[in-house]
C-alpha cells in the first residue's frame, strides 16, 4: 500500500515537471509507471526478486497509455524518446546481467523504466545516473562493512527506480 501511494506520488510529480505538463494524455502512464516502478524497487529490496508479471503489466499499460496519450496530441518526438529511452536501458543493464552479475529481473525493470524518460532533460539524464551510482556505491560499501565480499547480493531496484524517478523530474 505505502509503495502504490509514494509511486502515484512519484508519477505524479513526474507529470507535473514534464516539459510537456500540458499533455494530459502523459499523466496515467507516468503515474502507472511511477507506481510499478516503486512496488518493484520495494519487492527487490525486502526480497532481492523483481516480480515479472508487475514489470510486464505495467509494461503493457504504461506503453499503451503512453502511445494513446502521446498520439492524441501528435507527440511523436516524446513518443520516440520514450522508445529510445527504454532500448538504451534495457541495453545498458542488459551488458549488466551478462557480464556483472545484475539480475535479469533488474534488466525487465530498466525496459519499464526507461519509458518515462521521454521527456526528461540531459541534465536529468546525468543526474539520474549520478544517484544511481551513488546509492549503488553506498549498498556495496554497506554489504562490505557487513563482512560480505565481492560476490555478495545486493538489490539494484531501488536505485534503478530512484534514478530513473530522478531523471524524469529534474528540471535545470
Amino acid at each position: 500500500m505505502a509503495s502504490g501511494l509514494l509511486g502515484a506520488l512519484a508519477g505524479a510529480l513526474t507529470v507535473m515537471t514534464s516539459d510537456r505538463a500540458d499533455v494530459r494524455g502523459l499523466a496515467p502512464g507516468l503515474v502507472i509507471w511511477g507506481c510499478a516502478l516503486v512496488a518493484a524497487a520495494s519487492c527487490d529490496a525486502v526480497t532481492q526478486r523483481i516480480p515479472t508479471p508487475l514489470i510486464r503489466q505495467a509494461t503493457v499499460v504504461t506503453c499503451a497509455l503512453l502511445v494513446g496519450g502521446l498520439s492524441v496530441h501528435a507527440d511523436w518526438r516524446g513518443l520516440v524518446l520514450s522508445g529510445v529511452g527504454s532500448a538504451a536501458a534495457t541495453v545498458s543493464l542488459l551488458l549488466c546481467w551478462r557480464f556483472a552479475g545484475a539480475g535479469f529481473g533488474d534488466v525487465r525493470l530498466a525496459a519499464l523504466g526507461g519509458l518515462g524518460l521521454g521527456h526528461a532533460t540531459h541534465e536529468g539524464l546525468l543526474l539520474g545516473l549520478v544517484a544511481f551510482g551513488a546509492m549503488t556505491g553506498v549498498q556495496a560499501g554497506v554489504a562490505l562493512a557487513r563482512g560480505g565480499t565481492r560476490r555478495t547480493l545486493i538489490p539494484y531496484g531501488p536505485a534503478l527506480a530512484a534514478g530513473f524517478l530522478i531523471a524524469a523530474t529534474c528540471r535545470p
